[in-house]
């Protein structure tokens, strides 16, 4: 006999790193989904552990003040937003919060967090949305989101409040259209072929979109269907086949049906190319605002004759950099993104910029210079690895500036880079995704110098 589902009325506490409340049954720690600090809840339990448990919120006994209407029907169930339920700028005090929290081991950090730097646009704000097919256990076909906790179910997302207009109705169109054909789903435990993904991404300072649609199979004449049907809303536009039916999705054949093959984004004045497979922030407006941040600390203690940006990707952080210090060096590990720096420096006609390709994390690249002034890195949720903060601290640079994506690895992180020895000097979150627990963090090191030692 199956057992029912363990249902408790808690108080909840706190928001922690995740975007969950935190309550108390006695001594018991539970991890609420869909609850607010200071709500009492009536709480469904979905995973128990020794000493803690994860539970949903099924019923608002006592809201919090800061609670409102979610103005998405899938609140609760898509794995996309955490606060649509919640007030702005309530988010925004729970995120500064975590990340103080998160901080609460190194010396002095708590009074050196700022207010997040809110963004002006809360909805529609993301420039690039992959988005799932699968169906319904009718059998009809679902073009979306993936519900929290399940990579099966699928979540419309012609009402996703994260993409433009234009891209909703993309979304609206090509699922007709699938429909019209009647297509199926790719199934991700059975693996039989269908359509796996749709990828939007759009250019919010030239108003330019590229669409890519990936399918595990040839579907005769449905790349001119495509066409046909999304000429209006896609500047570039892909047909792409993925026969690797394990893991990610991968695209080994790409068929270019309109277009030049990229879109042109325009940030802080400098050009970017955008292909299918480019890695860009995907909140255009806050990555302006953080990138114009880097380059004044960077530029705060003295133009810096050497600048390192390390996890370059295809250079924004450099571009920037190029505008303050002598030379830059930027260093990247995936090789097409390397390329991609080095077309855009062309493009902005960069002349001060070396792009080297290597993996950070695992010993100095080579090429790099025995000294460098400005070390900028900008890792990915992992953090830096060990090895890699042993060389950078040798490399002795004035000033160490870490944009970080993962306030727990960033405090793992910092705690290597004050021993070297550093002094933490700024510490400055931005908000990149409204109504997510997500947050970016721009922290400023200065290095101490022999004299402040001894």
């Amino acid at each position: 006999m199956k057992k029912s589902p363990q249902e408790l009325v808690v108080r909840t506490e706190k928001i922690v790193h995740g975007g969950q409340a935190l309550a108390r049954a006695d001594r018991f720690v539970v991890f609420v989904d869909d609850a607010l600090p200071n709500e009492t809840v009536r709480v469904r339990i979905y995973k128990k552990k020794k000493s803690f448990a994860f539970g949903r919120a099924i019923e608002i006994l006592e809201p919090a003040p800061e609670r409102i209407p979610s103005d998405c029907p899938w609140t609760g169930d898509c794995g996309g937003c955490t606060f649509r339920h919640c007030v702005y700028s309530a988010q925004l005090r729970f995120k500064k919060d975590v990340l103080i929290e998160s901080l609460h081991g190194i010396p002095g950090a708590a009074e050196l967090v700022r207010d997040l730097v809110p963004a002006e646009q809360t909805s529609d704000y993301r420039n690039k949305m992959v988005f799932s097919f699968g169906a319904t256990p009718e059998g009809e076909l679902r073009l979306g989101l993936h519900r929290r906790g399940s990579f099966m179910h699928i979540i419309p997302a012609d009402r996703c409040l994260l993409q433009s207009e234009s891209s909703r109705e993309i979304v609206r169109r090509v699922l007709a259209l699938a429909k019209r054909l009647n297509l199926p789903a790719f199934h991700e435990i059975k693996k039989t072929p269908g359509l796996r993904i749709l990828t939007i991404r759009e250019a919010r300072g030239t108003g330019q979109r590229l669409v890519e649609l990936v399918t595990t199979a040839a579907y005769p004449g449905l790349a001119e269907h495509l066409l046909a049907e999304l000429h209006d809303l896609a500047d570039v536009l892909y047909f792409s086949i993925d026969t690797n039916i394990h893991g990610a999705p991968r695209p080994e054949q790409r068929r270019l049906l309109k277009g030049s093959g990229t879109i042109e984004e325009i940030l802080n004045g400098l050009r970017f190319r955008i292909g299918p497979d480019t890695f860009f922030q995907s909140n255009t407006a806050q990555a302006a605002r953080l990138f114009t941040r880097v380059r004044e600390l960077a530029a705060s203690a003295g133009p810096p004759a050497v600048a390192l940006d390390l996890f370059a990707g295809t250079g924004p952080i450099a571009l920037h950099l190029a505008a303050v210090a002598d030379r830059v060096i930027g260093v990247e590990s995936y090789a097409p993104a390397v390329l991609a720096a080095r077309e855009n420096l062309a493009l902005n006609d960069i002349q001060n910029v070396d792009m080297i390709a290597a993996d950070v994390n695992e010993a100095l690249p080579a090429g790099i210079p025995e000294r460098v002034d400005l070390v900028v890195v900008d890792p990915p949720r992992p953090g830096l690895s060990p090895a890699a903060i042993a060389w950078i601290t040798r490399l002795t640079p004035d000033a160490i500036l870490y944009v970080s994506c993962n306030p727990a690895t960033l405090a793992r992180d910092l705690q290597l880079l004050l021993q070297a020895p550093y002094r933490l000097e700024a510490v400055e979150p931005f908000d990149f995704f409204p109504h997510t627990f997500h947050l970016e963090t721009l922290v400023l090191l200065s290095a101490v110098k022999q004299a402040e030692i001894g």
